[in-house]
């Protein structure tokens, strides 16, 4: 055999190795894409710690009922609306996979909101519930949709002022640049004005705030080994929670 044709098929066993390796290193990424949670962790310029929790390929949900640890198509569950403290009902209009909720009950204090429709979400502002029409409602009403009242802390890169001043660990959910939606929760108790300034320096452009304190209970499947990892510092309303956000498969 001369040097030549050992030379070209060396070059060509090697040609295959490189193009094996490329589609493997692929097809490993898409399946993480696809089947995992991506869990990342960051420190702002401020000090404090944050976890985002990113959809992904995954679809948003909302439900009325406590989901299942046991259910292996959910990825992450946390809280969302508030919950009344005199009926223990959703706060505000409310409406779960088409269903309409508390539809004369619109909280004309809370800025933001959720809409949910096939498994994505936009975060928009409703000028204190003055937005939420019929027309809207039925929109997503029509949809098989989901919507929930809640504080929008950024708008289009822009943070909201507030004048609590109050400590508790912060969770939202988030519009990253290119619409990609993720969960952050910080790991200190600290101020809506701290959290929103470090979400702005993570790259948020809308978020909308969920509920915490007595009501932070969440809980995500690890990516790496697939067990449950518990969220939430307080936990002491649990029993009394009434709706849920969750990442899911289907």
């Amino acid at each position: 055999m001369t040097t030549t044709r050992r030379l070209s098929i060396l070059s060509f066993v090697l040609l295959l190795a490189i193009t094996f390796s490329f589609l493997t290193s692929a097809f490993k990424k898409d399946v993480f894409l696809g089947n995992d949670l991506i869990v990342e962790k960051k420190k702002t310029k401020s000090g404090y710690n944050y976890t985002l929790f990113h959809k992904n390929n995954f679809k948003i949900d909302l439900s009325l009922k406590r989901p299942e640890k046991t259910d292996k198509t959910i990825m992450l569950c946390i809280a969302g609306a508030y919950t009344d403290l005199h009926s223990y009902a959703p706060d505000g209009l409310l409406i779960c996979n088409g269903k309409v909720f508390n539809k004369n009950k619109v909280n004309y204090t809370l800025g933001g909101a959720i809409k949910i429709i096939e498994g994505d979400c936009v975060l928009f502002p409703t000028d204190k519930g003055k937005l939420l029409t019929d027309s809207l409602i039925n929109f997503v009403a029509s949809k098989k949709g989901s919507l929930f009242q809640q504080i929008l802390m950024i708008e289009k890169g822009v943070g909201a002022k507030y004048k609590d001043v109050k400590l508790f660990q912060r969770r939202a959910i988030v519009k990253l640049k290119g619409n990609k939606t993720a969960v952050i929760e910080s790991y200190e108790h600290i101020t809506l004005t701290a959290f929103t300034t470090d979400l702005l320096e993570l790259g948020v452009q809308d978020a909308l705030y969920v509920d915490m304190g007595a009501w932070d209970e969440g809980w995500y499947i690890n990516p790496s080994d697939k067990k449950i990892i518990p969220i939430g510092r307080m936990k002491t309303q649990t029993a009394k929670q009434c709706n849920w956000v969750v990442f899911k498969t289907n």
